[in-house]
């Protein structure tokens, strides 16, 4: 299975067009219109060079019509920082620099030079994944959220609101973020915070959403074994879905496309819902333990258990495996990364570049770092033809055609 980078950018482009809360550096995301017109111009994709949030979109696909990673059979790995401590959160690229939090720190690093660019104290949490918009970078804190100036890293505000970790997701008008079971909003301009959502209100309990997806003016995240959209501006649930084994789906992320979110957990299912309806699920035989992500035609994600770790591919027009799932060394760590022809697989200490059209393996790295054997915890983000990998021992590399 393949597809054409113009149909799909479209494509795309068209589900970005319906989120009423996307960010504003995502040009195409904050369209009114849900139909984009033939002659969309590219401008109004997301630029090749920019990943600014886990899932580089609101929806949180994990997909970037318009970047490309390295694609050839050899690879070259350089590294690009090292934070001196702990990396388990995916790195944010805007105009040139790569935002990474680092122990307690956040950190801006120019991708030409590999300098530093600047280094914020900000008691930040290196579990908690940053975003941007086009003048700040969000991060969570051991205590709240702060916001810090691209440019300088002047904190622009923070809120200490006794939180710790919360992943923002910037919407037009403020950052939403999970945390303790509690769905957080806080204003863009000087960082107030109003609760949208109690889960504990229906009986919640772990595990729960991380990073929750947006999209048409909704909030989605799960609750132990219940998905729920929660609308931004009225704070009521639009609807609920629980899954049909009771069993969790906490343990990944939901994401969303064409106003179908995709959702799987511990009941060893695959499920598709729209407007709170079950449109599909297809029964996996092993436990999602990643967040999934989203192409036009295809969703990807990791599961398995002890013996059994595999990665799969999924037609969500057919409803069977794009191709057969592969086996892996280890269980898929983070949430896969794709781009029309690759898709980007961390598997704890190993790395895998996989074609998107057959599934087979482009390139693949074993024992990752230049040490060997650096956990890779997080997704890794894309700009300019190179893929930038964090570790969880506090590197960053860059990965490129050789």
């Amino acid at each position: 299975m393949g597809w054409r980078t113009n149909r799909t950018r479209r494509t795309w482009l068209a589900s970005c067009a319906s989120t009423a809360a996307g960010i504003s550096i995502l040009a195409g995301c904050t369209s009114d219109s849900s139909e984009p017109a033939d002659d969309e111009s590219e401008d109004d994709a997301l630029a090749a060079d920019t990943w600014p949030m886990y899932g580089v979109d609101p929806q949180n696909t994990g997909y970037h019509p318009t970047a490309t990673g390295p694609t050839s059979e050899d690879v070259q790995v350089r590294k690009l920082f090292d934070g001196e401590g702990s990396i388990s959160n995916s790195p944010v690229i805007v105009d040139g620099t790569l935002y990474v939090i680092a122990t307690t720190r956040l950190h801006a690093i120019d991708l030409e030079t590999g300098e530093l660019e600047w280094q914020k104290e900000v008691n930040a949490s290196p579990a908690a994944h940053p975003a941007a918009d086009n003048e700040r970078v969000f991060a969570g804190t051991r205590d709240g959220i702060v916001a810090a100036d691209l440019e300088d890293g002047e904190v622009q505000w923070r809120n200490d609101i006794g939180i710790s970790s919360v992943n923002p997701v910037p919407v037009n008008d403020g950052v939403i973020g999970i945390q303790n079971l509690f769905l957080h909003y806080f204003d863009l301009k000087n960082g107030n915070e109003s609760t949208l959502h109690d889960m504990r209100d229906h009986q919640g309990g772990y595990p729960y959403t991380y990073v929750p997806a947006v999209n048409n003016g909704n909030v989605y995240f799960v609750s132990e074994n219940t998905i729920y959209a929660v609308d931004i501006e009225d704070e009521n649930i639009q609807w609920q879905f629980e899954s049909s084994t009771e069993e969790p789906l906490g343990e990944s992320d939901p994401t969303i496309f064409n106003e179908t979110v995709y959702v799987g957990g511990e009941d060893q299912h695959l499920y598709a819902i729209k407007d709170g309806s079950e449109r599909w699920k297809l029964e996996i035989d092993e436990p999602i333990t990643c967040s999934p992500s989203v192409a036009p035609e295809t969703v990807y994600f990791g599961g398995g258990g002890a013996g059994a770790q595999k990665f799969f591919a999924v037609d969500i027009n057919e409803k069977i495996y794009e191709w057969d799932p592969k086996d892996l060394r280890y269980s898929v760590s983070a949430k896969p990364v794709i781009t029309d022809d690759i898709v980007y697989v961390s598997s704890y200490y190993d790395l895998l570049a996989f074609d998107t059209e057959d599934g087979s393996v482009t390139w693949e790295i074993k024992e990752f770092g230049q040490e060997g054997g650096e956990s890779i915890r997080a997704p890794p983000a894309i700009s300019d033809e190179t893929l930038y990998v964090p570790t969880a021992e506090g590197n960053v590399y860059a990965i490129e055609d050789a």
